[in-house]
């Protein structure tokens, strides 16, 4: 039964949801399905988690921030959904999710759909679509990489994706509500979605891959246009890219190196006449793109990564914020999950770690804030 908010709908499965969801959560986890940074927290405190399934996407919400209840999972069903999305949110705490569906009538047999959850707790609003930038092609051609929301510190909102072959292209929704045409941003051999980031003063930019580097976009102020900022070479596993802000309008990008697996990190602006380099931070037999959040451990600002590590257990790392020649050492810290693992700040400060266990629930344990290192409270299951 749809139920429904001001301009939202949505139709939910309960939290006693039966048990093939649950298969459906795992199975879509594994299979790739899962995105970067799904666990956020909300501007009125709570936590909330997002997985996919094969009708659409699935979420569960903190009961009151830093509870170990929780609400879900819920279902949110998209007619013609593809099983992949990619999430965003902004500087109001809006929650942004970009995907796609099969359509017929599309050029390309698909088209880009995006929605929004605007409070904690409530329905999605439509999916709305916004079309595809690429003309349908016959034979083999690689489908787009997924595209990935950009809201910058303006309100408008960006939606960047990729094709191998067509290139980087882009269209934006500006702060009253009117949308552009595509733009055309180059970049005829990128390989698979973008990596974007939205930094604290509101400027937004991104990674564009390519088999032996990257191509550098970004805006020079909130609301202005992407522009082109070059390329850096570098060996990297596809699929690994991901990214947190460490610094005052600056982040880092990390992926994962072929040789071992092992997390290399990157920073596109150093300081002046200092040179961009590839720094090593351990890690070796992980997979997927590594989590980040940045909190004082010991009294140092650290940045904390997690990962899928080889046996498919959540391992965790930390290291002084852009301090990354002091190395960082990983540990375990739970059974296997499904999918990748996922890492957020709660309402009081704590790092959450929440995995999708091999039944499709969701999992999540705390840090311990009495003790002033890195220790972590028990698992656990909570939908």
């Amino acid at each position: 039964m749809a139920r429904r908010g001001r301009a939202e709908t949505g139709r939910s499965v309960t939290s006693g949801a039966p048990a093939v969801l649950g298969s459906e959560i795992a199975a879509a986890a594994d299979g790739g399905h899962a995105a970067s940074g799904w666990l956020r927290l909300g501007r009125d405190g709570r936590l909330t988690a997002y997985a996919s399934c094969a009708e659409g996407l699935v979420r569960w919400t903190e009961s009151a921030p830093g509870s170990d209840v929780w609400q879900g999972p819920d279902l949110f069903p998209v007619e013609g959904w593809t099983g992949r999305f990619t999430l965003a949110q902004d500087s109001s705490g809006f929650v942004w999710f970009a995907g796609s569906r099969q359509r017929d009538s599309a050029p390309d047999g698909r088209e880009f759909v995006i929605a929004a959850q605007y409070q904690t707790g409530r329905p999605l609003s439509e999916w709305r679509a916004i079309g595809s930038p690429f003309p349908r092609q016959e034979g083999e051609a690689p489908p787009p990489g997924d595209p990935m929301v950009l809201p910058d510190g303006t309100g408008s909102l960006h939606v960047v994706a990729t094709r191998f072959g067509a290139g980087v292209r882009g269209r934006t929704r500006r702060a009253d509500g009117i949308w552009g045409d595509w733009s055309d941003y180059q970049g005829k051999w990128v390989r698979g979605p973008v990596v974007p980031l939205v930094t604290s003063h509101g400027r937004a930019e991104f990674l564009a891959p390519f088999r032996g580097g990257a191509s550098y976009w970004r805006q020079d102020a909130p609301g202005s246009a992407f522009r082109w900022l070059g390329r850096m070479e570098a060996d990297a596993v596809e699929g690994t890219y991901s990214c947190h802000e460490t610094g005052p309008g600056s982040g880092t990008y990390f992926w994962r190196h072929p040789a071992d697996g092992g997390v290399i990190a990157y920073r596109p602006q150093t300081a002046a006449g200092a040179a961009s380099r590839l720094m090593p931070l351990g890690g070796a037999g992980g997979v997927g793109p590594v989590g980040a959040v940045r909190t004082h451990v010991n009294g140092y600002d650290c940045t904390v990564l997690l990962q899928r590590g080889a046996e498919g257990h959540p391992e965790i790392a930390a290291y002084p914020t852009e301090g990354e020649q002091y190395g960082a050492w990983w540990a375990p810290v739970g059974d296997r999950c499904a999918g990748l693992p996922a890492l957020a700040l709660d309402a009081y400060g704590a790092v959450a770690i929440a995995m999708i266990d091999v039944d499709g629930g969701l999992c999540v344990a705390r840090r311990d804030l009495r003790d002033p290192g890195l220790a972590f409270g028990a698992w656990r299951s909570v939908g």
